[in-house]
């Protein structure tokens, strides 16, 4: 067996608790863009940027209750404007949208 010394010891471990703080920056997810009620995707979930705007006709469970603050796929803190949304990737949507995957808070 080679004898490892002291210098290129410490050397492989500086450079590995380097590579240890390093990962813990590059691992930050930055916040992700606005969903774009555009989107073709946001659009085929019938996501509209205000409850108020959903198609009673084509979603006729719709109550004016419901919006993404009260979803428990919104993921923003309580009483923000807008926050990351699970269903669609994290994107930030407003609290008061809506899409037709609507789940309550404390549903089960």
């Amino acid at each position: 067996m080679n004898p490892i010394d002291r210098r290129k010891f410490l050397m492989q471990v500086a450079a590995g608790a380097s590579a240890l703080t390093l990962a813990r920056f590059v691992g930050a997810e930055e916040a992700k863009p606005d969903l774009d009620p555009n989107d073709a995707y946001a659009m085929a979930m019938g996501f509209v940027t205000d409850t108020a705007n959903a198609d009673a006709e084509k979603f006729p469970k719709h109550s004016a209750d419901q919006s993404c603050a009260n979803c428990q796929l919104f993921q923003g803190p309580d009483g923000a404007e807008k926050g990351p949304c699970s269903f669609f990737g994290g994107r930030q949507v407003p609290a008061t949208g809506w899409c037709r995957n609507f789940k309550p808070k404390n549903a089960a």
